[in-house]
């Protein structure tokens, strides 16, 4: 467990945690960007079998949104106050064996923090999430990134769902879902491959996974809800997956860089959408998200249909310009890597 003291207007959790108040984009029902469901998931696709610290990284203050209700109850702590931070997690467990200890129980960063006024708030993990190394792993390199060409790392949710929820000082919360098993989840039978239950697997190059990596994403179900003074508001119900070839990293630790397009659902609005990563890079170590480059998402159906919207990095973590489809900007902050 690492405990540590920092005052609170330089800590990008702090502010999260003090403000959270959703992915809600605006005052209508749509919910996150399909730009930010996607980068969500390859983004925490990519850490979470990397061994990199994910769910302690929540980014800077939120945007406001529909909820602007649960910005006044979920904001009383001001900037000024200093916080104490306890997180606990980043395991993998049993001791790492290669494909011999299958399966692996890795457990993401959970993070509390308490405030000099005694208010307290999270960002909690429910559970570990599953991995399972193939035979042309080595019984060394726990890290993916470090495996020899071949290897093959797989990430399920297991029987039960994980999730990840932020709680603010008032008791408020944001909580999202992710659960591998996404078969049947999503609402458009014409997408093809259609999303199975095999998880988020990445497979090394032929020169290993420090030169190379594929990403693919069979099936993730993702559901998520706002709970203010105990009554819930649903805001994400998506189904994401790859197709076949997956998406293409290049690089390694701060040198990243992806290319490919993910399929979203959009199972509450029922359209869906293509999110195209150009070039996009994971340049900083202490962030999951990407900090370079863009993604562009063209919907194929509903009141957007035929039009795209693009998401551009910043070298601030989290930190984006959103590009709406009908031409508008504006500034987005990403809040999970999933």
């Amino acid at each position: 467990m690492k405990i540590r003291t920092l005052g609170c207007g330089v800590c990008a959790l702090a502010s999260a945690l003090a403000s959270q108040s959703g992915c809600v984009k605006d005052a209508s029902p749509q919910g996150p960007t399909g730009s930010e469901v996607a980068v969500s998931t390859v983004s925490g696709a990519l850490n979470n079998t990397s061994g990199s610290t994910v769910a302690s990284l929540a980014p800077p203050r939120p945007r406001r949104s529909v909820f602007a209700r649960a910005v006044d109850a979920l904001n009383p702590i001001g900037t000024a106050w200093a916080a104490t931070w306890s997180c606990s997690g980043g395991s993998l467990s049993p001791t790492f064996d290669g494909a011999a200890s299958n399966p692996y129980a890795y457990t993401p960063v959970s993070c509390s923090v308490t405030w000099e006024n005694d208010r307290t708030a999270s960002a909690v993990w429910s559970g570990p999430f599953t991995l399972d190394y193939g035979p042309s792993c080595d019984a060394t390199h726990a890290y993916i990134e470090n495996q020899a060409g071949g290897c093959e790392l797989t990430r399920t949710t297991g029987p039960t769902a994980d999730t990840r929820t932020l709680t603010g000082p008032d008791g408020n919360s944001y909580a999202i879902t992710h659960d591998t098993n996404g078969a049947g989840t999503g609402w458009d039978s014409s997408v093809s491959p259609a999303p199975s239950d095999a998880g988020v697997e990445l497979t090394c190059d032929a020169d290993g996974c420090s030169s190379g990596q594929m990403l693919v994403v069979s099936g993730s179900h993702l559901t998520g809800t706002v709970t203010i003074d105990n009554k819930g508001y649903r805001i994400w119900d998506h189904t994401v997956s790859t197709g076949a070839g997956g998406i293409t990293v290049t690089g390694a630790g701060s040198g990243r860089v992806v290319t490919g397009s993910v399929t979203v659902q959009h199972n509450l609005l029922k359209y869906t959408s293509t999110t195209t990563f150009e070039d996009v890079g994971y340049g900083e170590p202490g962030c999951c998200f990407p900090t370079t480059g863009s993604v562009s998402t063209t919907f194929s159906n509903g009141s957007n249909a035929g039009k795209t919207e693009r998401l551009t990095f910043s070298a601030l973590c989290g930190e984006t310009i959103l590009t709406n489809p009908d031409g508008s900007v504006e500034p987005l902050t990403l809040e999970h890597c999933l």
